[in-house]
């Protein structure tokens, strides 16, 4: 793998430091009872035990979210609390894509993933993941992603469907550029989520959801969310965002030197869908823009560059 996709990575899977261009488009997740390749630990669409712990899953870092109510809304108010279906299982698709680009150079890369989901039997903040087959339009990455098909994965959410841990099983034939790839994608999109408030709310709620993502560059990200619908279990949700350097360091991945950031700006905004019974998004539409400049041992000659994510749920 190339620094230059180490750093490129890197940068994307904080949301941060690069410009970011984040677009959760909109899609439906469906729902199916199928229960292949989940075996007996399965009892229709919940699990019993844990097969990303049973495949030995490391544990992979996602940012906590600390969520502040500053609007209750207008009319009746009911806590959004989850109400997880454990008699289908959730099938949707994720898909990444992240863009960087300085004079002369520009990369791109597309990460499509088919998950299903299912919760815990017994412990409702606890989902279970299993991929499908994972492709993407770059012939080499594309080459090595089959690899990928059955990883198991695991969510551990916490109050507000807040995701709490992601944890990974990659099978041991898969490649460390499958593997980064894919794990990046999903950590890209929780990172992103957006966390309920746990007061009662109504339509025209309002609330701030703020976290602190540490990458090559450690950034606050804010949230300012509004509760536009909320229909049956499904909330649809407006809101913005902008990420802040919370110093001026960026760490050059796979080395211990070090820039400075000497400007940098990232905002957006968009619609995210939730559905209170399914352990991830079922659609949305996020944009995120924004640019960096990075000062090394030259002063005279600083680094610029724009990037782009894209994540769709569909």
């Amino acid at each position: 793998m190339s620094s230059h996709r180490r750093l490129f990575r890197s940068v994307v899977s904080s949301c941060a430091v690069v410009t970011a261009v984040s677009v959760l488009v909109a899609g439906c997740s469906s729902d199916s009872d199928d229960d292949t390749g989940t075996g007996s630990a399965t009892s229709a669409g919940c699990v019993n035990e844990s097969p990303s712990r049973a495949a030995g899953a490391a544990p992979v870092p996602i940012s906590s979210a600390k969520v502040t109510l500053v609007d209750a809304g207008e009319g009746e108010r009911r806590v959004a609390s989850p109400a997880p279906d454990t008699s289908s299982a959730q099938s949707v698709t994720l898909v990444t894509t992240s863009e960087v680009a300085s004079p002369g150079s520009a990369d791109a890369e597309t990460v499509e993933t088919p998950l299903t989901a299912r919760f815990s039997c017994t412990d409702r903040s606890e989902v279970e993941l299993e991929l499908g087959t994972v492709t993407s339009p770059d012939a080499s990455l594309n080459g090595q992603l089959p690899a990928m098909a059955g990883t198991k994965a695991g969510l551990t959410t916490g109050p507000g469907l807040a995701p709490v841990a992601l944890r990974l099983a990659p099978p041991e034939q898969a490649g460390e550029e499958a593997r980064l790839a894919v794990e990046q994608s999903l950590v890209t999109a929780l990172n992103t989520s957006i966390a309920l408030p746990t007061e009662p709310i109504a339509v025209g709620a309002r609330w701030r959801t703020e976290r602190v993502i540490s990458a090559a560059a450690t950034v606050t990200q804010t949230i300012d969310a509004r509760l536009s619908a909320w229909d049956g279990n499904r909330l649809t949700i407006q809101f913005s965002a902008e990420e802040t350097p919370v110093n001026s360091v960026f760490a050059i991945p796979g080395g211990s030197d070090t820039l400075r950031i000497s400007r940098f700006s990232s905002e957006g905004g968009g619609t995210v869908e939730v559905d209170l019974a399914r352990g991830l998004p079922v659609g949305g539409e996020l944009t995120y823009t924004g640019a960096r400049e990075l000062i090394g041992a030259d002063p005279s000659r600083p680094l610029v560059q724009k990037t782009g994510l894209t994540v769709t749920w569909r």
